[in-house]
């Protein structure tokens, strides 16, 4: 069992985890994600959570031709998939809802371009790095990859979440992501909201379709 299983306890804590942090549907953090997203385009959400995009985009769009979350809780992926079984989510939207999944971001089980978009939502700051998930997630996308941050700086030092447990506790600097993203070869936009509490939420957009 990894961290995040063990922080959740149950499968009822798991559950409602989100709510905690007001991150439901219809949040200003999903109303964003918006903007980056277009109707008939299939969405890959890693580091999907308790399925709150999923249940976003069921009820306000927009109107996705296919979605997947996957994470790498356990309680998470079991959670997802029981709701969506007990809500019947699939009757109220033509977006197909594959099942949810179990998978780590730093080495997807997707094939190449198997997906319009990949959304890495809150997750690389759990892992020890950035690269491998953002490399993973363009490989498996044919348009466009989505990462968003928590937790980011522009002065001081990074705090690689390195010890193995894949918990909480990392960070990284803005311009040295940013280095990193200009090596990539494509183009990319970085968009940012102050949340109720003051603190900013970075959202960077990598154009597969715009390369350099």
């Amino acid at each position: 069992m990894n961290y995040w299983d063990e922080l959740m306890g149950d499968d009822d804590h798991a559950a409602n985890y989100m709510a905690t942090y007001g991150e439901g549907p219809g949040t200003e953090t999903r109303n964003t994600l918006e903007l980056f997203l277009n109707d008939g385009e299939s969405l890959l959400d890693v580091g999907c959570g308790p399925g709150w995009n999923m249940d976003h985009f069921v009820q306000q769009g927009p109107e996705l031709s296919r979605y997947k979350g996957v994470d790498y809780a356990t309680r998470f992926v079991r959670v997802d998939n029981q709701r969506l079984k007990d809500q019947h989510l699939q009757d109220y939207t033509t977006m197909i809802i594959d099942k949810f999944e179990l998978q780590d971001c730093r080495d997807l089980e997707e094939e190449d371009e198997s997906w319009d978009v990949v959304l890495v939502q809150d997750c690389i700051e759990h892992t020890d790095g950035y690269v491998k998930p953002v490399n993973e997630a363009l490989r498996v996308a044919k348009k466009r990859v989505i990462t968003t941050f928590w937790h980011m700086s522009d002065t001081g030092e990074e705090k690689i979440n390195d010890d193995g447990n894949d918990g909480y506790g990392g960070y990284y600097l803005r311009p040295k992501y940013e280095e990193f993203l200009d090596t990539l070869g494509y183009i990319w936009v970085h968009h940012q909201i102050i949340d109720k509490a003051g603190k900013p939420r970075d959202y960077y957009i990598i154009d597969k379709e715009e390369p350099k």
